[in-house]
């Protein structure tokens, strides 16, 4: 793709290098504050907090198959002198002006939480040029979503100082934090790099794990409906029920739901249930 324009929107491009996933660094700095006390570090696996010789090591963290990959792309992105990702090239080679790599989104999910709380997460595609201005892409995947490792501690008395002190015995478990809470100006900020009008909007309960689309008439319809009650949502109220019908019989022909279509038929006019959802 050399333009970023699309359906007659314009979506700024990235000229100094940005991070797409930012959720990485926090990560790792999960690791980089779990201290390891008096090791041997000749030979240790552990990993060096500075070069000094007498600096205490940090847990060691293993990257992701996700992480790495990103790397890779930003690698063969960005210039590594100027700290700019690499411009499109035209025909006779030479670099166009205000391109480098743009980010579009495909997709918006809304999930609830266990708790209630409500949050938004994206997925989408990040359009770049290589050092010979050819263009390459890459994924990205719920970058509003990091994973926090927590550490456990035990008290033990230290010989060296006399006193008793919290040595650091390893990962203790993991939980996922969610960074962008739903809210119409989030909402708005993430329908306005969708990449064209076919934005799916997808609500998701955590506690059931399962994911239905939101879908009206257009995209416009779609993001003000996105932001009824999420029970209305999910409940897929907004739907008659031959519309319904409709949906789920697709919805077995294409292979997310089970059964025959013709378990789906229309209902009539003399039908006693309601679906507790889009497909269900």
């Amino acid at each position: 793709m050399s333009s970023n324009v699309i359906t007659n929107r314009t979506v700024k491009a990235f000229i100094q290098a940005h991070d797409f996933y930012p959720g990485f660094k926090l990560e790792e700095e999960c690791f980089s504050k779990a201290i390891v006390k008096d090791i041997d570090q000749k030979s240790s696996k552990f990993k060096k907090k500075s070069d000094l010789d007498q600096e205490p090591m940090t847990w060691p963290r293993e990257k992701s198959g996700k992480e790495t990959s990103y790397e890779r792309f930003l690698e063969e992105a960005i210039n590594p002198k100027s700290g700019e990702f690499y411009p499109e090239k035209d025909s006779n080679n030479i670099a166009v002006k205000n391109t480098g790599a743009t980010y579009y989104i495909t997709d918006i999910y809304r999930t609830r939480r266990a708790d209630g709380s409500e949050f938004l997460y994206t997925k989408g595609t990040v359009y770049a040029f290589n050092s010979l201005g050819d263009p390459i892409r890459h994924s990205i995947s719920k970058p509003e979503i990091w994973t926090k490792t927590n550490f456990s501690y035990k008290t033990e008395y230290n010989d060296k100082t006399k006193q008793m002190e919290k040595v650091l015995q390893g990962p203790s478990g993991s939980e996922e934090i969610y960074t962008m809470p739903f809210n119409k100006e989030n909402l708005k900020k993430l329908y306005d790099i969708r990449q064209n009008e076919n934005l799916n909007f997808v609500v998701k309960d955590e506690q059931t794990g399962k994911p239905f689309q939101v879908k009206d008439v257009n995209s416009l319809k779609t993001f003000e409906l996105f932001q009824k009650p999420f029970e209305y949502l999910y409940n897929a109220e907004y739907l008659s029920p031959q519309v319904k019908a409709e949906l789920r019989q697709q919805a077995v022909a294409d292979g997310f739901i089970g059964g025959n279509i013709s378990d789906y038929q229309q209902p009539s006019s003399s039908s006693s249930t309601t679906a507790k959802n889009t497909y269900g």
